[in-house]
């Protein structure tokens, strides 16, 4: 766990590029360890920068609400800031060789750094180094990389994504309560955020009366985990909770729905607007806020402070909350999701001098 102590959070919701900028103020919890979630991070002002960078910023993909947001982040953060960006989607987790490709075109067309939720844990780490070799900065956007090249990180720590799903459901099901027998439907094999995830549920849910029956595996398009899910249904017909990425839940809502399963219990580790109105619906049981959106914005402040010689935190990591039916009409989603009307951007130019 980094330490991340004393520094202020303020960061501001950006305009349209072109526009004036209004000081719209909020802040948010960084992680300095499990007990003491109170450390915040403070971005640079409007109107620092020195000249106009340009980022590279690549994602596995944008097939879901979840990187949506991530690219919302990324798209009002550089616009606030004044630089630009170049943002790419690679074909999935599978993708490592279109990962790469994408981030070393952009770097050649002149990218000053690179931003990166990476495919793969291992699969970029020649790349990362070579480019450090470059003194182009890759920064880490979340998914984890084993790279010590990396130049900062603005992580998730997964582990706790699926230790607050895991200890949501330890508190639900106590022991003594009843066995509930629970697969968890873990997201693409090999990635660091899926292991970790996996271990933080798997230690919270000990000495609960939750038995975790399956871990399935596989890329996180929608219709990949509802076949995975449809199969596990069959093998496990006495299912109780269905737990894992956003789009086997979203998948998971379909198939209680149309088969009547209404005994089946449902939980995210992380969120999207479907998953979020579900909890909002009595759907789904819980999800977890990682702060998504905020995360991408911090990446972009830390590749203009590293670009310009003023980072203060190397590795910020954000915190993770529940929401529940108790709190899903009150807690901030401009911390986690994008605006209904937002469609994915691909290119943010720096105003015009």
């Amino acid at each position: 766990m980094s330490k991340v102590s004393g520094i202020a959070l303020s960061l501001m919701l950006a305009l349209p590029a072109g526009a004036a900028f209004a000081a719209d103020d909020w802040t948010a919890n960084l992680m300095v360890d499990e007990k003491n979630p109170t450390a915040v991070y403070k971005p640079l002002p409007v109107g620092a920068v020195s000249k106009p960078w340009q980022l590279c910023v690549a994602f596995p993909h944008m097939k879901d609400a979840y990187y949506v947001a991530k690219d919302y982040g990324i798209v009002k953060e550089a616009q606030r800031q004044g630089v630009g960006a170049t943002i790419m989607a690679a074909n999935g987790y599978n993708d490592i060789a279109g990962q790469i490709q994408q981030i070393e075109d952009c770097v050649a067309a002149g990218g000053n750094a690179v931003l990166v939720n990476a495919v793969s844990k291992t699969g970029l780490n020649g790349l990362i180094e070579e480019l450090a070799r470059k003194k182009v900065p890759v920064l880490d956007l979340g998914n984890g990389v084993t790279s010590d090249k990396i130049a900062a990180a603005a992580l998730a720590q997964y582990y706790y994504a699926g230790n607050t799903a895991g200890k949501y459901l330890a508190q639900t099901f106590p022991a003594g309560s009843g066995k509930k027998k629970m697969v968890w439907l873990a997201g693409p094999a090999g990635s660091q955020w899926v292991e970790d995830a996996v271990k933080g549920m798997k230690d919270a849910i000990k000495g609960s009366d939750v038995d975790l029956v399956k871990v399935i595996y596989g890329d996180t398009g929608k219709a990949t985990q509802m076949k995975l899910l449809e199969d596990a249904l069959q093998t496990y017909p006495d299912l109780t909770i269905i737990g894992g990425v956003a789009p086997a839940i979203e998948g998971a809502m379909e198939i209680v729905k149309e088969r009547g399963l209404k005994d089946k219990k449902l939980i995210a580790f992380y969120s999207t607007p479907p998953i979020e109105q579900a909890v909002r619906d009595g759907i789904v049981m819980a999800t977890v806020n990682d702060n998504n959106l905020l995360g991408s914005r911090i990446s972009v402040d830390q590749a203009i402070r590293l670009l310009e010689g003023k980072l203060e935190v190397k590795v910020a990591s954000r915190k993770f909350d529940i929401i529940d039916g108790k709190n899903v009409n009150t807690y901030d989603r401009t911390t986690l999701l994008a605006p209904a009307d937002f469609k994915p951007v691909f290119k943010v130019d720096p105003p015009k001098k």
